[in-house]
């Protein structure tokens, strides 16, 4: 688990597999390289080829999806990631062709993860959710006709229990969520909270029902005041994207990407 300092520069949280710091680029004297620099199998991408190797390799049509990997898009309601000089930067176009920048800096595997984070994001949006599930089950699909033969019992049981989910909160978000001074962060139907202590502790659940108006978002903020849930203890063991023990292959592959309606989105707001 990569272990945490202070940059000296700006007083930003530092991770010992940053070699930069993301917030005013600064390098970091106490990174340290990972034994394997290439992404590693079933991993999530850490440069802009291996992105854009990912989704050649399972037929994404980003142009339609709206993502333009290693390329300046300049039209409104536009996701990308490219590199400007020597620094990366991770930006969204609105609808009205305005541009909010998510990150500018030397990290290419911090931009590439939220931009990677974004794009896993967007599927759950649509009912695949490749960060919670390594088994393609059909039936949620918005009306996608599933690729392999699927029993109809647990197409109608599935679709059951997402109509069951949508009437308990809109939010299927996996992420940060604050209520009052405590921040949370919720994976799949677990919770956990800051202790407050630097630390992370599991949780019965958040504090209201309705927890959809409370998310915070998907990437750590070090201006919440509290530590980065991807440095506790329990982050090895959810993390499904991250390192060797996940079979992406599954979750994207047999998705059908002709109904995706980019208008779906989010577009006004800065991410």
């Amino acid at each position: 688990m990569p272990s945490s300092s202070i940059c000296e520069y700006c007083g930003s949280t530092l991770r010992s597999d940053q070699q930069f710091c993301p917030n005013c680029g600064a390098a970091n004297p106490g990174y340290v390289p990972e034994k394997s620099a290439g992404k590693k199998a079933g991993g999530r991408p850490r440069t802009i080829g291996e992105l854009q190797e990912f989704c050649a390799e399972r037929g994404m049509p980003l142009q339609k999806m709206r993502f333009f990997i290693g390329t300046d898009e300049r039209s409104p309601r536009a996701f990308g990631i490219y590199k400007d000089g020597n620094d990366y930067v991770v930006y969204k176009n609105k609808s009205d062709g305005s541009r909010a920048e998510r990150y500018r800096g030397p990290d290419e595997a911090f931009a590439v993860k939220e931009l990677f984070d974004k794009l896993i994001e967007e599927h759950a949006k649509r009912a695949a959710q490749p960060q919670q599930t390594r088994a393609h089950t059909g039936g949620g699909g918005g009306g996608r006709p599933p690729k392999k033969k699927i029993p109809i019992r647990l197409i109608i049981a599935a679709a059951v229990v997402l109509i069951a989910l949508s009437q308990i909160t809109k939010n299927s978000k996996n992420g940060y969520y604050r209520f009052s001074d405590d921040l949370f962060y919720r994976y799949g139907s677990s919770w956990f909270v800051d202790d407050g202590y630097g630390g992370w502790r599991e949780t019965d659940g958040f504090p209201v029902s309705d927890y959809d108006e409370y998310y915070e978002g998907g990437s750590y903020d070090e201006s919440w005041g509290s530590s980065d849930f991807s440095d506790s203890e329990y982050w090895d063991d959810i993390d499904s994207y991250d390192d060797s023990g996940s079979d992406w292959d599954s979750d994207w592959d047999d998705w059908d990407y002709d109904d995706w309606d980019y208008s779906d989105s989010d577009w006004d707001s800065d991410w």
